[in-house]
């Protein structure tokens, strides 16, 4: 069950700026950079854990991994019924090589994020996914050259009230 959200103030959103840059930071060097105890930074941690709002996960840098290749495939669906998404997006939630799946709105249905050994794996895992399906209208596959920013941390204005 999640903790009753309470809402967030500056020094909440100051934790959570430092957080998503590096979680490893100790909770004496976070409490020094925005005025707390250790103990107190640790109740917020938990409160943000316990809401729902924060978890902990290990982030691989892909600029470590040279090896790897990415594409971006835009998918459109034939039939647009709540069956046909979610036949698609359980099939993509369950393949690790899918690092990201978006609905949209407009001309394409799904902009989905693959990551493989080889431009090759990349192509022969997009015909795997989309090809076979009938119910997919079209997809585009395009290769990643160029990583110009690429991150998932909230800026701490979007959470404040």
């Amino acid at each position: 069950m999640r903790a009753r959200k309470r809402p967030l103030d500056e020094i909440d959103a100051q934790l959570l700026d430092l957080l998503q840059a590096d979680a490893d930071q100790t909770l004496r060097e976070l409490g020094d950079q925005v005025g707390l105890s250790p103990s107190a930074v640790q109740r917020r941690i938990t409160g943000y854990k316990s809401a729902g709002l924060l978890r902990t996960v290990a982030v691989v840098n892909t600029e470590q991994t040279p090896a790897l290749a990415q594409a971006l495939v835009m998918l459109t669906l034939v039939e647009e019924s709540v069956e046909h998404h979610r036949r698609i997006t359980d099939r993509l939630r369950a393949r690790p090589e899918v690092q990201q799946c978006y609905g949209l709105s407009g001309r394409w249905d799904y902009a989905v994020l693959l990551t493989a050994a080889s431009i090759r794996d990349l192509r022969d895992l997009s015909d795997e996914l989309f090809k076979s399906d009938d119910n997919i209208r079209r997809y585009d596959t395009m290769f990643i050259f160029d990583t110009v920013k690429s991150g998932s941390a909230l800026p701490s204005a979007l959470l404040l009230p």
